[in-house]
């Protein structure tokens, strides 16, 4: 193939030497130095003073040395081969050897030619079998054959005949030589060798004669800078060097793009992430005179397995940490470095939350493995017995607060300084008993207990909630806001509105919940059915009896839910504008349904600011973890958009709850019209800092922070959450059915 840059129009090439010429492959990401490298040897190539013959790259391991030498074999269209130094090269290594010639001198010569042309033994195979067109056995038989007939010197006495090292055949026949390491070599005679043959018009002198640098060779040393067992390279032969290049680790951009095209995984955020941190760690390592290298192949193992689905803060550790050192103390240091950058945060919180592959449905046996066994159906699901699941009640416990004398009341019914609206003056209707309503009755009748002891409990629970509140915000910059927690309470017709909602939306979320719930197979069950061909569980027990039977289709009862939901919606004035509101409702009954059908663990807040001067937040509890499902649907129709929004009250207090829930997978999700702003001075930095300081807490805790944004404000939300925590909700007639697809990704 021609390119621009070629140095070797006319030239004629043998098959071999043709073969020689490196091939780019697909993966390959040409680079700017590799042009430009390639581009200054073409432009000199003709002038014989000022002629580029000698190239030097110099850098850590990793930074693509080897792979811009070979790039340069193709740019310029010329054989590539190598010789990699080592401690104890001699002369002969330079310039060839004295090597012994058999009886069948034309065809030992062809085979002794190519095994000199290699430095291991699969590839002398390789070689032997591609020259003479034999396979690998016959390649072995041949090399064998030429064995014996050099060790049987009694009956045929063997020749010496002398044979061209590597790099002289390079020198000689005009190919792209590759020196590497000459750092290692400990001999300085052989150095001047080296240097002799580095010359313009260089000539070494062998045991055949005098040999000439053909005019077309092109000679690149690639070194290591400062690795144990190197040495400073030789001042004269770097002297002789026209061209040199600091080979780095290159531009984070480079990096990505060359780790897509590597391994063919295409997700710039991650990509983006992984390059930083092997940047950070390289930066570190040398900064604290660790030894080891984080460079690109680090970097392409390690974004391969990610790939791969697995985990890359596990496989961080044996594809790059334990590359640079195993030592604990220097371990350390790089651990510290990253736990600073927040880098890993970054990553856990994307990969957590990145698209999770389809669920797996069990294996199902093909025919021909069927046939194998002699099976001829599946075998009935078998329903297994277990006594019921003890579900022991949380006992509330009366908590102490020393802000209790400071506390707000609940209630203000006076205007208020700031002027606020008489449609916007707090009266707290929802959150005052509503005893003898439908609604409330029909709770008394679910639970079985009277509408005089659930206003107690719902009393009890609220005094809790609130003392709860307030020692967690204590010594924070919202322990003076005036905090309140409500209980809404929900009415009949309340009840009626929710039912209607839920025939709207339960077209869109039903057949999602359907597929889950077959998928799943009641997860949350006292039932568990084992030595099954197929289910959503593998259990390794069974592997033993041999049968295939290794499934099992529902979880053991004391297994944890595998998510747990925190879900808060704005309920500020702007939530008025679009049916915003209406879009969060119904949203928020899709969850709930969801939640409710699968048996996960959810909790709802809704949450405003400013009610009054002594209200300055104000949450709406309509549902706690600990609360079932009756009457949630009639409370949520109590929702309305109301003043400002304070937005990391409500995020802390709902990532607190989802740290005590033994779910496997948290997710608090939040759902906004706009950009936190309340009285005084609850904006800008300060809340944007307010905001990330509680995703900073709570995703070291293992929560997960998604915000769904649906109004003008979504850039300012994009980035305090960050692009990965971001979900831009354009279309809200769909947002209930894609919240939904959204969390069922979580689902382990």
């Amino acid at each position: 193939m021609k390119t621009p840059y070629a140095v070797t129009e006319g030239r004629e090439f043998s098959k071999l030497e043709r073969m020689m010429i490196w091939e780019k492959p697909a993966s390959h990401q040409t680079g700017e130095v590799e042009l430009r490298v390639a581009s200054e040897i073409k432009e000199n190539w003709d002038d014989p003073e000022l002629k580029i013959f000698n190239v030097l790259l110099e850098g850590d391991a990793g930074s693509g040395k080897t792979e811009l030498a070979k790039a340069l074999s193709y740019q310029l269209q010329l054989p590539y081969t190598k010789v990699t130094c080592f401690a104890d090269m001699d002369k002969s290594d330079v310039f060839g050897a004295l090597l012994p010639v058999t009886e069948n001198r034309e065809e030992d010569g062809e085979l002794l030619e190519a095994i000199y042309q290699t430095d291991s033994l699969q590839a002398v195979l390789d070689l032997v079998a591609r020259h003479f067109s034999l396979t690998q056995m016959a390649a072995k038989e041949k090399l064998a054959q030429l064995v014996e007939r050099i060790e049987n010197t009694a009956a045929n006495p063997v020749q010496y005949r002398f044979y061209p090292s590597e790099i002289l055949r390079a020198l000689e026949k005009g190919y792209l030589l590759e020196i590497q390491e000459p750092t290692v070599i400990r001999d300085a005679s052989v150095m001047v060798a080296l240097n002799s043959a580095l010359e313009a018009n260089g000539m070494l002198n062998t045991p055949t004669g005098l040999v000439r640098r053909h005019p077309d060779c092109v000679v690149v040393i690639t070194t290591n800078r400062n690795y144990q067992g190197t040495r400073p390279l030789n001042e004269s032969l770097r002297d002789r060097m026209q061209h040199a290049e600091k080979m780095d680790l290159p531009p984070l951009e480079v990096m990505v793009s060359r780790g897509a095209a590597k391994t063919g995984f295409d997700q710039e955020e991650p990509l983006t992430i992984m390059g930083k941190v092997i940047r950070l760690l390289e930066e570190t390592a040398k900064a604290n005179a660790i030894k080891g290298v984080a460079g690109m192949r680090s970097y392409f193992y390690w974004v391969n397995t990610v790939k791969q689905g697995q985990d890359p803060l596990i496989t961080l550790y044996p594809k790059v940490l334990y590359k640079l050192t195993t030592e604990p103390s220097e371990l350390s240091l790089l651990e510290d470095a990253l736990a600073k950058s927040g880098l890993l945060k970054d990553l856990s919180a994307w990969y957590h939350g990145r698209n999770l592959q389809a669920f797996k449905e069990g294996r199902r046996l093909s025919q021909a493995e069927a046939d194998a066994r002699n099976i001829t159906e599946e075998a009935t699901t078998l329903v297994g017995t277990s006594d019921e699941a003890n579900s022991d009640s949380k006992e509330a416990t009366e908590e102490t607060d020393s802000l209790a004398e400071t506390a707000p009341v609940e209630s203000d019914t006076s205007k208020e300084a700031m002027k606020l609206p008489d449609s916007e003056e707090h009266s707290d209707a929802v959150s005052q008993s509503a005893t003898g309503t439908d609604a409330e009755a029909d709770e008394a009748v679910h639970t079985g207990a009277t509408a005089k002891e659930l206003a107690e409990q719902e009393k009890t629970l609220k005094k809790q909630l609130n003392q709860k509140a307030r020692k967690l915000f204590k010594g924070t910059s919202h322990e003076k806001e005036g905090l309140i927690i409500h209980r809404p309470k929900a009415t009949g017709e309340n009840q009626r509105e929710a039912q209607a909602l839920l025939g709207e939306i339960r077209p869109q979320v039903a057949p999602i919940i359907k597929k889950l719930k077959e998928i799943l197979e009641n997860e949350v069950s006292v039932d568990f059915s084992r030595g099954q061909y197929t289910g959503t569980r593998f259990d390794a027990s069974r592997v033993a009896y041999e049968d295939f039977r290794t499934f099992s289709k529902k979880n053991p009862p004391q297994e944890a839910p595998s998510l747990a939901i925190g879900l808060r919606v704005d309920e500020s004035g702007s939530m008025v504008r679009e049916g915003r509101l209406s879009a969060a409702q119904k949203a928020t009954m899709g969850v709930l349904s969801f939640s409710k059908e699968l048996d996960l663990p959810l909790m709802i807040y809704g949450d405003t600011a400013d009610l009054s001067s002594r209200e300055k937040t104000s949450i709406y509890s309509y549902k706690e973890f600990s609360d079932d499902y009756q009457n949630v649907p009639g409370k949520l129709m109590t929702m309305k958009p109301r003043q400002n929004n304070r937005d990391g009250v409500p995020l802390r207090l709902l990532a607190e709850a989802l740290t005590k829930e033994a779910a496997t997978t948290k997710v608090l999700l939040s759902i906004s019209d706009g950009q936190p702003k309340a009285l005084p001075d609850y904006t800008g930095k300060k809340a944007r800092e307010d905001i990330q300081q509680v995703i900073a807490d709570y995703e070291r805790q293992g929560v997960i922070f998604l915000a769904a944004a649906i109004g003008e404000d979504q850039e300012i939300i994009r980035e305090i959450y960050g692009e990965h925590r971001f979900l831009d909700i354009s279309d809200l007639q769909h947002f209930p059915e894609e919240l939904v697809n959204l969390l069922a990704r979580y689902l382990d």
